[in-house]
């Protein structure tokens, strides 16, 4: 049986989105007031978690460009931009949200969250529907 890559970057979005709420609820033991709604973090809690699972997916694209045609210095070299692209974007986002601007926070994750999200749903469509390059 084989395991689907979407199925690991499901997991790997997960397991970081329950890493992020179980330290956000350590740090909020350790204070005494509120200074943020739940529900905004909970919010950019998932988008940085959709992030790091695009980019694992990229990740996983450039190891598969490496094993399957050897080395393909233009792809790989678009793959490393990229990956590094959103998690320099992911990391000012958390920046600004530690600033407390929640709105810009927000919109720099989501600026990044939707295509991933969006590319992930056509890979499920192309899994479940497959192309006859026939």
């Amino acid at each position: 049986m084989d395991i689907s890559p979407l199925f690991i970057l499901l997991c790997v979005g997960g397991l970081t989105f329950a890493a992020q709420l179980f330290l956000r609820a350590r740090k909020r033991r350790s204070r005494t007031s509120p200074e943020r709604s739940k529900a905004a973090e909970n919010f950019v809690a998932g988008l940085v978690s959709v992030n790091v699972a695009g980019m694992f997916g990229l990740g996983w694209l450039a190891m598969a460009i490496l094993d399957q045609d050897g080395v393909m210095e233009v792809e790989l070299a678009i793959c490393a931009g990229l990956i590094a692209a959103m998690a320099l974007i992911t990391l000012v986002a958390l920046a600004f949200k530690r600033r407390r601007r929640m709105r810009t926070a927000l919109a720099m994750l989501a600026a990044v969250a939707l295509p991933t999200i969006a590319l992930c749903g056509f890979l499920l469509y192309i899994d479940n529907h497959p192309i006859d390059m026939r």
